[in-house]
């Protein structure tokens, strides 16, 4: 199942007001969340890892291994990771010793400047000795120009901007002081950002919530160099669990104007494990995009703690079975992670207004959240006059579409503006606007009262005297209320659960 939840408007820890309202929402440190990500599904039996304890732990002695090439430190043991050679297509970041960086059109020095903020993310375009050329986002435009290699940071590339189609976020990587390994972790420690991720966010939670061993084990931290050694674990053929290692540094993506602001997961001033296991992660998968793209809960559980996971449909358990389950799964200490629908059908809508052969109508959401559902609206007309029906051509990810169909000379579909316009051909259109009864599957909170996102990630917290189920929203934020059995299984379409091998705690 496709998740794609947008984050709420504010990045407070504490909870959005319980009812919807009129009221404005606070300025947000990013327009929107990134793109799709995926509801664990992946199968797998349930039980222990092929790995045994000892392995499991054993590794933080081993000789370490690593992703993405030979790499080391500044000079000054402070500094980012640098990759000793660069590759055509490689992401990264400019990270010096100041403020600004200086890229120059020539590759001798000469020729027009360009100058560009410390930590800024950049595409290596071609490599010469100790001169490496790059292309940086400036504003909604691109720029390219040669600089020292030494200036050159191995960074995961950043997530597109559906903002600036083309362009990745316009993040800064600026280093986040401080040991930030695993201590005491909880699942609420989790906040996503900006970035589509909640399926991995989610998972960390889960995990977190009841083996806070498995996290501790899984991040060590490298005091002499400064970066973080992640392990995860990949399923090998046979199905056995094969350890990897991911070295980075906690030079993390921020928002512009606030350098100790993770712009994905974190908090500034927060607990920031989950942005390094979570930028570890995307170093693994290949970028924070590739991240961004989707993903599977079960399998991201199973790549953290190296236990098998599998998944369960809430179709399969009957309303008095449901509470049960989740009893008996956070008893053998399981971690558990259960998605929401994709999506929720409209009421009915009469938005149009016209007359003769034009019309044009706006949508309207119970929830400032929603957002349509691209190909999935359509319009007829109860008194049949106008004959079939009208559908948008609209794909995920689409800013605008186009109708077709029902005698529909033109119409378009502004999905962000929620307008709509129609054009029928002549004699073809209803006896009247109002006859024109809109539907669509839409995205968003699919019960205001509960604060349940369609198309969304949770991690499960525990049972509420007995009867109702709390979940913990990956966001940080924005935490639902306790759900009932029945409404679990009216919105929930996937429980993936992880046994993880050691450490689990039960309460």
């Amino acid at each position: 199942m496709l998740q794609h939840a947008t984050r709420p408007p504010s990045r407070d820890r504490k909870a959005a007001p319980e009812a919807e309202g009129p009221q404005v929402a606070p300025a947000d440190k990013q327009t929107r969340l990134g793109n799709s990500a995926l509801a664990g599904r992946t199968g797998g039996q349930s039980g222990e890892s092929a790995l045994g304890n000892e392995e499991l732990s054993s590794w933080l002695n081993d000789e370490e291994q690593h992703i993405g090439g030979p790499v080391s430190a500044r000079g000054d043991g402070v500094g980012p990771m640098r990759a000793s050679k660069t590759n055509k297509g490689q992401w990264g970041a400019l990270v010096g010793d100041e403020d600004e960086v200086v890229l120059t059109t020539n590759m001798d020095g000469s020729g027009d400047k360009i100058t560009v903020p410390d930590g800024k993310p950049c595409k290596v375009l071609e490599a010469s000795g100790d001169k490496v050329k790059v292309e940086v986002r400036v504003d909604k435009a691109t720029k390219q120009g040669w600089v020292a290699l030494a200036k050159f940071s191995d960074e995961p590339q950043l997530n597109r901007d559906d903002e600036a189609p083309g362009l990745k976020d316009d993040f800064l990587f600026a280093k986040q002081k401080g040991d930030h390994s695993p201590v005491d972790p909880k699942g609420t420690d989790t906040a996503q950002g900006a970035l589509g991720d909640c399926y991995f966010i989610a998972s960390m939670a889960a995990v977190a919530n009841v083996s806070p061993q498995s996290i501790k084990d899984a991040i060590k931290y490298n005091k002499d160099k400064e970066t973080y050694t992640v392990r995860f674990f990949e399923e090998s053929y046979g199905g056995q669990s094969k350890p990897v290692y991911i070295e980075v540094d906690a030079y993390l993506p921020t928002v512009q104007g606030n350098r100790s602001d993770p712009a994905y997961a974190g908090e500034p001033g927060g607990k920031l494990w989950p942005a390094i296991m979570e930028k570890a992660y995307a170093k693994w998968k290949g970028g924070y995009e590739a991240m961004g793209n989707g993903g599977y809960g079960s399998k991201a559980m199973a790549e953290i703690t190296g236990g098998k996971s599998t998944e369960k449909s809430p179709s399969s358990l009957k309303e008095e079975e449901v509470i049960p389950y989740f009893e008996k799964a956070k008893k053998d200490g399981m971690a558990i992670y259960a998605a929401v629908m994709h999506d929720k059908q409209s009421e009915v809508q009469t938005p149009f207004t016209g007359s003769g052969d034009k019309f044009a109508g706006t949508v309207t959401h119970a929830h400032r959240w929603n957002t349509i559902v691209p190909g999935t609206m359509k319009v007829t007309d109860k008194n049949g006059k106008m004959k079939g029906s009208i559908t948008d051509t609209g794909k995920e990810g689409d800013l605008t579409g186009k109708f077709t169909g029902g005698g529909l000379k033109e119409g378009t579909v502004d999905y962000k503006k929620n307008a709509m316009e129609l054009e029928m051909r002549t004699g073809n259109g209803p006896a009247s606007a109002e006859d024109l009864e809109l539907r669509f599957a839409f995205e968003g909170v699919v019960d205001n009262a509960k604060l349940l996102v369609a198309n969304h990630a949770y991690a499960f917290d525990g049972v509420v005297n007995g009867k109702e189920l709390q979940f913990y929203n990956p966001w940080g934020t924005w935490q639902p209320k306790p759900i009932t059995p029945g409404e679990f299984l009216k919105y929930f379409t996937n429980i993936s659960v992880n046994k993880a091998p050691q450490g689990a705690t039960q309460s």
